[in-house]
């Protein structure tokens, strides 16, 4: 019995934090998220160029209405004009509104509807350009192609979840502390929410550690940039 119950406990617990959801307070004081509002774009980042990517209407109907958005698409620059290139690489930051309901999903909950399958999650912790070092969730998925089924595109995807002034790659422990800010000190959390995203496939010459290689160069470029360290660590 002490066995079934320890194998429940996670379970439970989890029930149990979103069964509160709906009795929390709405208001609050609001405590905006440690991370810029905008993605560098252009020739900002050096060593890429960025292009701005609006959301779709769909990302727009799954969250509240006062979801925000920040979206481009960045592209390696090469050093030389026989250098491989290296596939996009998709990146979102979305900031919750005061609606904990209706606010940031995990991508666990996202791709399957965008027809992703095959979802595998790991944790990854990666040393940023700045030396930090920071813990993310690092998806693999598969977007199959009915049509070309050897033409199938892999992704790998990385997501960190910003509060003010806190860190977590962990959903479950961002939606608790969003929880206790509210029934404890009053505060309404504006999360931020970061994801990056590439592919590969053999038909297209990319393999996976290619794909990842790109990916984690980005990541490691980007986030001390966007990221108010002064708000993390002080």
């Amino acid at each position: 019995m002490t066995t079934i119950i320890k194998a429940l406990a996670p379970a439970i617990l989890l029930g149990l934090i979103f069964l509160s959801i709906p009795f929390l307070p709405e208001g609050g004081q609001n405590l905006p998220a440690s991370m810029t509002e905008a993605l560098p774009l252009g020739l900002e980042l050096e060593g890429w160029r960025a292009e701005r990517r609006q959301e779709s209407e769909r990302e727009r109907s799954l969250l509240a209405k006062d979801t925000r958005f920040s979206k481009a698409d960045y592209y390696r620059l090469r050093r030389v004009y026989w250098e491989k290139q290296a596939p996009p690489v998709h990146v979102s930051l979305v900031f919750s509104g005061s609606d904990l309901n209706n606010s940031i999903h995990r991508p666990e909950r996202c791709l399957p509807s965008q027809g992703h399958i095959n979802l595998q999650s790991s944790v990854h912790q990666l040393t940023l350009r700045d030396g930090r070092q920071l813990t993310l969730t690092r998806l693999g998925s598969t977007l199959p192609n009915d049509e070309l089924p050897d033409k199938k595109l892999s992704f790998i995807h990385y997501y960190v979840f910003v509060g003010h002034g806190r860190l977590t790659h962990n959903h479950i422990i961002r939606t608790w502390q969003d929880i206790k800010d509210r029934m404890f000190r009053g505060q309404v959390q504006s999360w931020a929410y970061f994801q990056a995203g590439t592919y590969w496939s053999p038909h297209l010459n990319l393999t996976e550690k290619e794909a990842d290689t790109t990916l984690q160069q980005l990541i490691t470029q980007l986030l001390p940039e966007i990221i108010k360290w002064e708000e993390i660590e002080g």
